[in-house]
């Protein structure tokens, strides 16, 4: 890009992000915790158990994650392999306040701590 037009195109983007609507910031609350397997795939599974029998709403799941809305907040869940360790779930709430973020991320978390595979292989 030639040096003249950079000042044009830094100016435009700033007016941009200015002069663009208002600000609005939600709170966001994370929690990670230990997985009752050593799997990344059962870990996953395991969200999309929680997210099922906890009731989110419009769920979302692929590889990563997965996410839907859970007593007025956003919440996803991804897991964290670790080899012969236990998988990191990391729980992560979005709301518009971090009381309620906090609220329901720390039960979602709660509840991904306790469910388990009773079944081998898992």
């Amino acid at each position: 890009m030639p040096s003249r037009l950079m000042p044009a195109v830094v100016a435009a983007a700033l007016g941009g992000i200015l002069c663009g609507a208002p600000a609005h910031a939600d709170a966001l609350f994370f929690e990670k915790v230990a997985a009752r397997t050593s799997s990344e795939a059962t870990c996953q599974r395991f969200a999309g158990d929680v997210a099922r029998n906890q009731g989110f709403r419009n769920v979302h799941k692929n590889a990563s994650e997965v996410a839907g809305e859970k007593d007025g907040a956003y919440v996803a869940i991804t897991c964290v392999g670790r080899g012969q360790e236990a998988a990191i779930a990391v729980v992560m709430a979005v709301a518009p306040s971090f009381d309620r973020a906090r609220q329901v991320g720390h039960f979602v978390a709660g509840r991904m701590k306790l469910i388990t595979c009773i079944d081998s292989p898992c």
